[in-house]
């Protein structure tokens, strides 16, 4: 998912005249929230991989509270930098991701019909619920399944994938902050001349 924008912007960055040393300009408020809720997701799939079970305690309650918190830590980081552009698009993408996940008990809905037109052989091997440690089949009783990964991008694109609603906003969100970040409007900049 971020692949595309990163390689398209970087292009857009060029023909803009950007640099890549100005990212080292750029500032996130709250920055370590993000390190806190990547370490708590990946966390999360090693103790759901490793089948990690303590007696009398729920470990998918406990890795839905887990994934809960890597949510909210994100949201409260965008929502420290809204002042970027760029923020608003991933704000609005978390949010739209978190609302379909949460509602269907920490899970994000994926369409097996999407999977297998990405990969016959993956999707007649998937159960119809929990084929990953953060992704379930999208059933009958799935909410808010058009906010669900079932924007299906197939071959003979490269990288075939499956989206959500969300993830397109996460991904324009990704290309306008490499944009804000690399491409200094010398106008409103005159003082930067590297």
């Amino acid at each position: 998912m971020i692949i595309e924008p990163t390689i398209l912007s970087l292009i857009v960055v060029k023909i803009r005249k950007g640099k890549f040393k100005n990212l080292e300009k750029i500032e996130i408020n709250g920055w370590y929230l993000l390190l806190i809720a990547a370490g708590i997701q990946i966390l999360s799939s090693i103790l759901k991989g490793k089948g990690f079970d303590i007696k009398g305690f729920s470990l998918e309650n406990g890795l839905m509270l887990l994934h809960f918190i890597s949510y909210m830590l994100m949201i409260i980081c965008v929502i420290l930098n809204l002042s970027k552009n760029s923020m608003k698009a991933f704000l609005i993408g978390i949010i739209l991701n978190f609302i379909v996940i949460f509602a269907n008990g920490g899970m994000m809905p994926v369409s097996l019909n999407g999977i297998k037109g990405i990969n016959d052989n993956i999707g007649s091997q998937l159960p119809i619920s929990d084929f990953d440690i953060k992704h379930q089949g999208v059933t009958p009783d799935t909410k808010f399944v058009y906010l669900s990964d079932i924007i299906l991008i197939t071959k003979p694109y490269p990288l075939p994938k499956i989206l959500s609603i969300g993830d397109i906003f996460i991904m324009i969100g990704l290309f306008t902050f490499l944009q804000e970040a690399m491409v200094i409007d010398e106008e409103k900049n005159p003082n930067c001349n590297d």
